[in-house]
């Protein structure tokens, strides 16, 4: 799991945060760190560097609330 969430960190990084670290449990959504065009952007990148295809069903805020919980969603994902 910890190499999932260093690439997600990443990704936040670089696109969301303006290089400031985030914690595998900081809030996202519900601090408005993430915002929906972002949440979809980070939908793609999973899907570009995982494999996965992350499906309408599994669009909520839960999946996405943490680097912990978009971790475990691509893992649960991936087998």
């Amino acid at each position: 799991m910890d190499g999932v969430a260093t690439t997600i960190r990443g990704w936040l990084r670089e696109h969301v945060t303006g290089d400031r670290e985030v914690t595998d449990d900081e809030p996202l959504i519900s601090s408005g760190l993430l915002t929906s065009l972002q949440t979809v952007e980070l939908v793609l990148f999973l899907g570009e560097q995982f494999g996965v295809e992350i499906g309408d069903d599994e669009f909520v805020e839960d999946n996405f609330q943490t680097v912990d919980a978009i971790s475990r969603l691509v893992l649960s994902k991936r087998g």
